[in-house]
């Protein structure tokens, strides 16, 4: 679906397209007519130009014979889909493609639109939960359940912006979604993992380095090449990402391929500016601007070997077993204790909305709640007075 509902898209080639449905197969699948332009205000008012031109009575008359209420909810999903696909960045395509072939299609892909009901989805969503894994070991994860259901009301929305009959999405059931307490390395954890990378300095402990003093995601780092590193102005540039999607045609050989693209967000594009000290021991291992930084060779890392390495360095360290992104969040949390301003740190983690980093991302220590709770004593007279109190002690003594 394109701009507001339209049907118009941007294309790879550049070109707008304003779409309308022409006719159904006999499959019910619709049939589009296409119009181009090179801006989308062209695409728009060619597509209008047709309809004012006489065909305008002849399409209405067709498309009001269509018994769309006979469409499935199968071949609604791949149309949106499909007039998406542009749009998205590839690995999203995969993600949603996925969710929908694995979940939403073999449940609910028979249902004509005009069948489909609130009760329908809502019951669907509740046998997730309690039974929805594919290996038949339990429920899926609220969050997991959140993700297809979000999948299904696009396409629904979708459906209903091109005039298919759509239940009320108003009704339907939405799974609550507990975030996940993020752990952080305390700082004696930290100084414990810095000394054992400081000591070993491989190219898996330079990345792990970065990583705690620059809050990257493990594909960017596995994406990372010593060109990234801007040793003249101390910055590090996040331009891509690696990581690993489902392939389309799973049915021939591997079900899934590494992908190298571009960052998260737009503003995952960007530019970190890196400690001194660590820009200068990142100097004496300074190699060849193509060679990626975790492997020291022409040839990348992708997350989940990234992942197995990491591991094993922390088992070296001393260290029990955290997350890959315990290192972000760690990061966050440093900046954070050190009294970075919210808007910066937000940009540095390459977050979008300030309200992710500080939601999401940032863990304040129980000593730094301390610190600013004993700041009420100011407030207090009992506390001014005891202040008082320290003060004449102090100056008696």
């Amino acid at each position: 679906m394109g701009k507001h509902g339209e049907n118009i898209r941007k294309r790879k080639d550049g070109r707008w397209e304003a779409r309308l449905i022409s006719e159904y197969d006999g499959t019910g699948k619709a049939k589009y007519r296409s119009f181009y332009g090179k801006t989308y205000m062209e695409a728009k008012e060619k597509r209008n130009a047709y309809l004012r031109s006489g065909a305008e009575a002849q399409y209405q008359q067709k498309v009001n014979s269509m018994d769309k209420r006979k469409i499935l909810v199968s071949q609604i999903m791949m149309e949106w889909l499909d007039s998406r696909r542009d749009a998205m960045k590839e690995s999203t395509y995969a993600h949603y493609k996925n969710l929908a072939e694995t979940h939403i299609l073999p449940k609910l892909g028979r249902i004509p639109l005009g069948s489909l009901t609130p009760e329908n989805i809502n019951q669907f969503l509740k046998v997730l939960l309690s039974s929805g894994r594919i290996d038949g070991k339990g429920g899926l994860s609220p969050k997991t359940v959140a993700d297809i259901r979000s999948v299904l009301l696009l396409a629904l929305e979708y459906a209903r912006s091109s005039q298919y009959p759509c239940p009320d999405l108003g009704k339907i059931f939405s799974p609550h979604v507990t975030r996940p307490e993020m752990k952080v390395l305390t700082l004696e954890q930290q100084e414990k993992l810095e000394n054992y990378l400081f000591r070993n300095p491989g190219p898996m402990e330079l990345g792990i380095l970065i990583t705690l003093y620059g809050g990257l995601r493990i594909g960017e780092l596995c994406a990372l090449q010593w060109r990234d590193i801007h040793f003249e102005s101390g910055t590090l540039q996040v331009s891509k990402t690696i990581l690993r999607i489902q392939k389309e045609d799973r049915d021939k050989g591997k079900k899934t391929q590494v992908l190298i693209s571009r960052p998260k967000t737009d503003s995952s594009n960007r530019l970190i500016p890196l400690p001194g000290f660590l820009l200068e021991f990142l100097r004496n291992f300074r190699q060849e601007s193509e060679l990626y930084l975790i492997t020291g060779t022409k040839f990348y890392l992708e997350p989940r070997m990234c992942l197995e390495k990491y591991k094993k360095i922390l088992k070296k360290a001393g260290l029990e077993s955290y997350t890959f992104h315990t290192l972000r969040h760690t990061f966050a949390t440093r900046c954070v204790e050190k009294g970075f301003d919210p808007k910066s740190l937000s940009e540095i983690l390459g977050h979008a909305n300030i309200n992710t980093t500080l939601q999401n991302y940032v863990h304040p220590s129980i000593d730094l709640k301390k610190e600013q709770m004993d700041r009420l004593e100011q407030v207090s007279v009992w506390g001014q007075n005891k202040g008082q109190n320290k003060e004449k002690k102090s100056g008696t003594a």
